[in-house]
């Protein structure tokens, strides 16, 4: 039905979050990590997104809840504050020091050939990179909160190029 353009239903949303819920809970310990109730919250978000009962595919004349979007926007915020947060709070010093991208690319999940080129990059500019990060995970998200829009739109941009830095360098 998502494939063929039906799945802008809450109702399909709302079926498919409880199938994803029921996985969470069955998984126990597998499906134990944060971000599974961050899948689970964004999820539960988009049920109401949508019209709950339409079932063609053409457009709504309804735009969704201004309390969705501001749930939508919270989360975010949420996400990036608790990823910078627990970096300043981990016991590794290394965020602190502004030496942890020296190895990080070494380490992380999905490295390709751009991570090997970020490796090679010297220390200061790594070092930068850091702080860089900082600004972007414990500055920038209080952006998304705030009432004028054009920084709100500015913070957003910013935090999608983020997101796609870090799935290019192989992190994600």
């Amino acid at each position: 039905l998502l494939f063929f353009g039906f799945g802008d239903n809450g109702l399909i949303l709302l079926v498919l979050w409880g199938l994803y819920h029921s996985i969470v809970n069955v998984g126990q310990t597998f499906y134990g990590f944060g971000w599974e109730s961050q899948l689970l919250e964004t999820g539960f978000l988009a049920i109401f997104m949508c019209p709950f009962f339409r079932i063609s595919s053409k457009s709504s004349k309804s735009p969704p809840s201004r309390l969705v979007w501001f749930l939508l926007i919270w989360l975010e915020f949420r996400i990036m504050i608790g990823a910078g947060l627990i970096k300043i709070r981990a016991k590794d010093s290394c965020w602190l020091n502004l030496t942890c991208l020296r190895y990080h690319y070494e380490t992380q999940p999905n490295p390709n050939p751009l991570s090997w080129l970020l490796h090679q990059q010297s220390a200061n500019l790594q070092s930068f990179g850091v702080v860089v990060n900082h600004f972007l995970e414990l500055i920038v998200p209080s952006f998304l909160l705030i009432p004028y829009r054009p920084m709100r739109l500015t913070a957003g941009i910013i935090q999608i190029l983020f997101q796609i830095i870090l799935i290019v360098s192989g992190n994600l």
